[in-house]
């Protein structure tokens, strides 16, 4: 049994190990990927002893520091059940099972889906959750970025030194996000902003060919 099993190996997960590894506890990493949303992200410029980093590079040096204390680490495996009984805590995952004194849920966060016709069925065909991985697939094209917060702007600011054309589609009346984002954003001349906008459908035949879209107010 474990003392401390920790879920999730994102910037939350990664420091609960390190603490947990320098107080000499008896634990486990169980992840599904290291680095959670911050490895998705670009360019880093509000991450305290950084004025610039990637969200590439930043997880590489989280994972070092990680790894420098030799951390029990089971990757590439996802938590399907976490219960108590008893005072010991069952941790099911698709792998195996675990038993634990305590567990520390650091899962973070996932793309939020649309809910709209289209999305699953394009889903790695034209349509992905993550400008990071997917990116250079786009260079040159018409790109839509759904989403006006810190996420999308990050997004289109990627997207924006490959694509041809960058719509950012937006369901509220004015973008969110950091104002030194959305200052970068507007300020480009290959993006159009469409606010007020929300998305019906994905469309497409093999790959996906377009989006369908409703504004309020047009």
């Amino acid at each position: 049994m474990f003392d401390l099993v920790i879920i999730g190996a994102g910037p939350a997960g990664i420091t609960a190990a390190v603490y947990a590894a320098r107080k000499r506890m008896n634990f486990m990493v169980i992840t599904d990927n290291i680095g959670g949303q911050a490895a998705l992200s670009g360019d880093i410029e509000n991450y305290t002893g950084y004025q610039f980093i990637t969200g590439v590079e930043l997880t590489d040096k989280f994972e070092q520091h990680m790894r420098n204390y030799q951390v029990q680490l089971k990757e590439n495996e996802s938590v399907i059940e976490v219960k108590e009984n008893s005072g010991v805590i069952y941790i099911k995952t698709n792998k195996g099972s675990y038993e634990a004194k305590s567990v520390i849920i650091a899962s973070g966060k996932r793309s939020r889906e649309l809910g709209v016709p289209g999305e699953k069925e394009f889903k790695n065909r034209g349509l992905t959750y993550c400008a990071t991985c997917d990116g250079p697939l786009f260079a040159d094209r018409d790109v839509a970025v759904i989403g006006g917060g810190n996420s999308a702007l990050d997004a289109a600011l990627q997207l924006i030194k490959i694509a041809h054309k960058v719509y950012i589609v937006n369901d509220n009346a004015e973008l969110g996000g950091d104002a030194i984002l959305r200052q970068k954003v507007t300020g480009n001349n290959i993006v159009t902003i469409l606010n007020n906008a929300q998305v019906l459908a994905i469309v497409g035949e093999k790959i996906v060919s377009g989006i369908k879209i409703k504004r309020q107010g047009y």
